[in-house]
């Protein structure tokens, strides 16, 4: 039988290399805070006992998405109406319980804390900021070749009452880092490169790019202003922007390299003491040892 087989020819086309996906904040932000925990938790998948920070961020972020589409009228009240702070707690209340569902929780504090802040936050700046929103939640990529890039922005806000210019804003569950922070330069990196996502995506530059930071709305008392330290409006220079793309690019090489050789290196620049303090890892890790942080193991 098999000889009716010798004059089949079967061309050979090698399946084409699948590429990854990197995302500006999961990826190339993560690897760049600290190698060592992106190694271990977004490379090889390992699942982490704490997520405070990922309930903090989520539920900060999603609450506001609530928020968003309450003021354009989508969760059953008329368009162009404020949420109440009742309204802020049901959603908070939704999200939350999605949350656990997920297995993901936080202490009694950190709920409270991340509840005060969104009240506040709707109260503050919702009158003002609500009616200039065009878009939330707005996901834009760009194929690099050798890879795909994205990013979530997540907000779009008219830049003028005629409605011409676009800004990009995004917001932070923490503090306005300072100028000597390296945390300070990633999130300027973060928006210059959603900058040129956004212009490569829509063909239109955005006039201003925007960080809130929500930690500065904490506190005993409620703001009657905005805190001076809530915005950063980064510099979308077209020289800086590109130098933002090269350095993700230069990132996603070695995030490459790691992943071929298994082996992922000690973080050259001390990470926050907020991600050292919050990941698995801290008491067997040489490199907070030497950037001066100890964890003694705890025993029951």
């Amino acid at each position: 039988m098999w000889q009716h087989f010798q004059s089949l020819h079967l061309n050979h086309n090698p399946p084409a290399q699948s590429r990854r996906r990197y995302s500006v904040t999961a990826d190339i932000l993560a690897y760049q805070q600290c190698s060592i925990q992106y190694g271990a938790f977004a490379a090889r998948r390992y699942e982490p006992a704490l997520v405070v920070q990922l309930f903090y961020g989520t539920i900060i972020h999603q609450v506001l998405d609530r928020a968003h589409a309450h003021y354009r009228g989508e969760l059953g009240v008329p368009p162009g109406t404020l949420p109440t702070d009742a309204d802020i707690d049901n959603y908070f209340t939704e999200v939350e319980n999605a949350l656990i569902a997920r297995k993901i929780r936080a202490v009694q504090s950190v709920r409270e804390q991340a509840k005060t802040i969104l009240k506040r936050f709707n109260s503050l700046e919702g009158p003002v900021l609500y009616p200039r929103i065009i878009d939330t939640e707005c996901r834009l990529q760009a194929d690099q070749g050798q890879y795909i890039l994205h990013g979530n922005v997540d907000v779009l806000v008219t830049s003028d009452i005629s409605g011409q210019g676009v800004e990009i804003w995004d917001y932070k569950g923490a503090y306005k880092p300072s100028l000597i922070e390296p945390d300070y330069e990633r999130y300027v990196f973060q928006m210059q490169v959603y900058a040129d996502l956004y212009r490569r995506t829509t063909g239109q530059v955005p006039t201003k790019a925007v960080l809130y930071f929500l930690n500065e709305l904490s506190g005993d008392h409620m703001p009657l202003v905005r805190p001076v330290n809530a915005l950063l409006e980064v510099n979308l220079d077209p020289l800086e922007v590109q130098q933002a793309l090269l350095s993700f690019g230069q990132t996603v090489q070695h995030i490459e390299g790691c992943r071929a050789t298994r082996n992922w290196p000690d973080p050259s620049v001390a990470p926050s003491k907020t991600t050292c303090n919050a990941c698995d890892l801290r008491w067997n890790c040489a490199a907070a040892s030497s950037f001066g942080r100890t964890y003694p193991m705890l025993y029951p």
